[in-house]
């Protein structure tokens, strides 16, 4: 979960590639089919509605709007310069509009979590990248919508929780995957 999301599918210990090696484009999954066009071509694509881009596209549309926020303090009065970890730290620093925008963030991820939860029914979901560095402010409402719309034996089933390797989540696991598949 960065400026976009994406996924890795890993069944009986190995990464699942799909019939032609796409598999995992999970951010491509319509979440609001009357939602933002995404840069896919699509309309309402999980990615759009949940990732960092998503998050800084949001903030800048209410700061311009007028929303009051220590936002644009933090970025010099500039909002070229907004972006998901600027918004993540106004939340943490207690800013309502960045904490609302976040908590906003967290349930359109959540809608998309409840969705690969009654697809695979998995067991783990490690959340990676730079978004998911906002922490709990994030998980804890993308959890609670995991909880309310996945199948409750799914729901209960499966854990969620951020990756270890953090940022290096996506670049560990493709060289992971490169060492599997070399000669």
């Amino acid at each position: 979960m960065s400026t976009g999301i994406g996924g890795g599918i890993i069944a009986d210990g190995k990464l699942y590639t799909g019939a032609c090696g796409a598999a995992g484009e999970i951010g491509h999954m319509t979440i609001d089919v009357n939602g933002p066009r995404c840069r896919c071509g699509n309309v309402g694509c999980w990615e759009t509605l949940a990732s960092g881009t998503a998050l800084a596209r949001e903030a800048v549309k209410r700061i311009t709007e007028g929303a009051r926020t220590s936002i644009i303090e933090l970025v010099g009065g500039d909002v070229s310069k907004i972006d998901a970890k600027i918004v993540g730290l106004a939340a943490r620093q207690g800013d309502e509009l960045a904490q609302e925008l976040v908590s906003h963030l967290g349930y359109y991820f959540g809608v998309g979590l409840a969705n690969l939860v009654n697809i695979f029914n998995p067991e783990l979901i490690l959340i990676g990248g730079g978004v998911a560095k906002i922490g709990d402010l994030l998980l804890q409402p993308a959890i609670k919508v995991v909880k309310e719309r996945a199948f409750s034996t799914s729901a209960n089933a499966v854990e969620i929780k951020p990756a270890i390797l953090g940022d290096d989540s996506g670049i560990m696991g493709a060289a992971a995957f490169v060492l599997e598949h070399s000669g």
